[in-house]
């Protein structure tokens, strides 16, 4: 059967070492400056800013991927103090407005973490065992607003070293489930962090 395009950017699937629900939200304390008025989905690759305001997290933008713009981890949620509804709020999203204050934010960024992705469209063709191993980038495709659910979808693998991602494997089961057919564009597939924060030799 061939597969339903929903993308829904990159969902913890488990870590090099263990089952699912291993990868860590670290405690560092990431933050969104309350004035960036980009949203950020959850499940949205994340950033550190290079251009002003330095220290605080952003959306990843596809192709920003270099030695200077490396993956923190990927972005599952936040607080902030509401400025409309007067109290701290948790929020799935960031919605980029409603912020006094600066907005923390929850990020898996677990070194060893691993994560689903579907296959962008863009693609035209299933992600498969020849391009184990290899790299990628995202299509940044809009989030849902409603649910908060991010809408990245993983592009073409490519041997670029500076990209965020690593294919390291694909869902096969349960048989006839949606993102399991590996002859048609948009299969699922299990991806690793490539360039990202804790693996990175550069910094920011």
């Amino acid at each position: 059967m061939a597969n339903v395009i929903g993308p829904f950017g990159l969902s913890q699937w488990g870590t090099a070492s263990g089952p699912p629900n291993f990868a860590e939200v670290h405690n560092t304390p990431y933050r969104i400056a309350a004035g960036n008025a980009t949203a950020i989905f959850y499940g949205d690759l994340v950033n550190m800013v290079v251009a002003g305001p330095s220290g605080y997290i952003q959306q990843w933008t596809a192709g920003s991927g270099s030695a200077t713009t490396i993956v923190v981890g990927v972005f599952v949620g936040c607080t902030y103090f509401s400025t409309s509804q007067q109290k701290t709020i948790f929020n799935r999203y960031w919605p980029g407005s409603d912020a006094t204050g600066d907005v923390n934010a929850f990020v898996v960024d677990d070194p060893n973490a691993q994560f689903m992705i579907q296959v962008d469209t863009t693609v035209g063709a299933a992600v498969t065992q020849t391009s184990m191993g290899r790299t990628a980038d995202v299509v940044v495709n809009a989030g849902n607003t409603t649910t908060g659910i991010s809408g990245m979808a993983l592009a073409a693998p490519t041997t670029t070293n500076t990209f965020p991602l690593k294919v390291v494997n694909f869902v096969t089961t349960p048989p006839g489930a949606n993102g399991t057919d590996l002859t048609t564009v948009g299969n699922y597939v299990i991806v690793a962090f490539n360039n990202q924060t804790y693996k990175s030799q550069g910094g920011v």
